[in-house]
């Protein structure tokens, strides 16, 4: 747990000199696509979040789903909480994490660590961008 609270001191000093970063509200909801990370590519790797307050709901479409709190200090550009995948088979199976997540304008990190065999942490880094919304129109 000590790692995961310096991951978010550092997210939160990162958020907390940039201007921009302050004064946005930490739009998390809505849908996410996957633009980058270090466990390898995955081009349809989406994420959604629904948020109430300062509680989220995260779930992925490969497998994963975490809850989530904002700070209670103010910020809520960044938020903490914890999940689980719930695949039934391979390296991640049924496996639970910590979650980081941190925003800023149409950019989503999320840092998820967990424990591996030999108890030591590891920690995953995903970035996505805001889903642009898919209108339907009549071509009437």
């Amino acid at each position: 747990m000590r790692h995961a609270v310096k991951l978010l001191l550092f997210i939160s000093t990162v958020l907390s000199v940039s201007q921009p970063a302050r004064s946005e509200q930490g739009n998390f909801s809505g849908q996410w696509e996957q633009i980058h990370s270090d466990a390898g590519p995955c081009e349809k790797c989406l994420v959604g979040i629904v948020r109430q307050g300062k509680f989220m709901m995260i779930s992925a479409n490969n497998g994963w789903s975490a809850t989530a709190e904002t700070s209670r200090s103010g910020n809520v550009s960044y938020a903490a909480g914890t999940g689980q995948w719930d695949v039934p088979t391979g390296k991640y199976s049924q496996k639970a994490f910590d979650i980081l997540l941190a925003i800023r304008g149409d950019r989503l990190m999320v840092i998820m660590i967990t424990e591996k065999a030999n108890g030591s942490k590891q920690s995953i880094r995903t970035f996505f961008s805001r889903r642009a919304a898919k209108l339907l129109y009549d071509k009437a």
